[in-house]
């Protein structure tokens, strides 16, 4: 397949993965029931650029996973998104979040994952359209970067690249505690390159990964909750929001001021987004107790 048929269409957050054994080998799964092989899943904390070529593995589907989808889900829940007001697009993101509390429910078999996010895309703010995402991912349960079984009971705190070729890259886990304030950063390089840094600032060290984005721009910035494999909302944490503070985009000529929208996905915890007047606070909300 080319890159547009693989990273256009079949592209989703790398906070939602998780790994399946096929007759084929193992395989990481997305949200929708997509699957990708662990070969295009790469390990790396520091400066890479993004393999041009596809994944050579052929993308697999589960079969009967959209007909599970009144049972389970596994996708971006709640988020609060806003578009660059320049075709150039934004050149900083910057928010500051506080771990929470371990979900009560870990599903069945402790496969239920949940994730909290800010990203960059460069879909122009519609959901799947984008070929890459930018993330500093807090992460709780298993994912595509976090295949040890023995770390799926604890938080931690990563930066991620996930490419429009099948391929994503992983950065160094950061242990992380509950009530914590951790700090994701996405920084454009200022020499007039297109090489992107992504940090993941925590109190026991910090994520780093860097990539050359080529002729990418990266238009759409994301403040997000994900959850994989969600049967009930007390899969989520207890305390049924999170507020991510000191927010920051920047664009080539300075600030920019933010115009976060609602993004609904799934209604069945309530869950909502609340912005304070000028932006600088979002807040994601659910109820666990439904």
């Amino acid at each position: 397949p080319d890159k547009a048929s693989t990273g256009m269409k079949f592209l989703y957050s790398l906070a939602a993965l998780t790994l399946s054994t096929t007759e084929n080998g193992e395989y990481v799964q997305f949200p929708g029931g997509r699957m990708i092989h662990q070969d295009c899943i790469h390990m790396k904390n520091g400066s890479h650029d993004l393999p041009q070529t596809p994944c050579p593995h052929e993308m697999l589907t589960v079969e009967g996973a959209n007909e599970t989808a009144a049972t389970y889900y596994s996708d971006w829940s709640v988020y609060a998104q806003t578009v660059a007001p320049k075709k150039t697009g934004f050149t900083k993101m910057t928010n500051t979040w506080t771990v929470p509390s371990i979900p009560e429910n870990h599903g069945p078999a402790s496969q239920s994952s949940v994730y909290l996010f800010n990203g960059l895309e460069d879909g122009g703010g519609v959901h799947g359209a984008a070929s890459v995402i930018l993330q500093p991912v807090l992460q709780y349960g298993k994912s595509g970067c976090l295949l040890n079984p023995t770390k799926r009971n604890s938080w931690y705190f990563s930066s991620y690249v996930v490419d429009g070729n099948g391929r994503a890259h992983c950065a160094d886990l950061i242990p992380v505690e509950v009530g914590e304030e951790i700090t994701g950063i996405m920084t454009k390089a200022d020499d007039g390159s297109n090489e992107w840094t992504v940090e993941s600032i925590a109190a026991a060290g910090t994520s780093v990964n860097t990539v050359d984005m080529g002729d990418v721009i990266l238009d759409s910035a994301y403040l997000t909750l994900e959850g994989m494999v969600v049967y009930t909302c007390d899969t989520y944490p207890g305390e049924g929001e999170v507020e991510f503070t000191e927010n920051g985009l920047q664009d080539e000529g300075g600030e920019v001021k933010t115009n976060w929208v609602e993004e609904v996905r799934h209604d069945e915890c309530n869950q909502g987004v609340e912005v304070d007047g000028s932006g600088e606070k979002v807040r994601l909300t659910w109820d666990p107790s439904l």
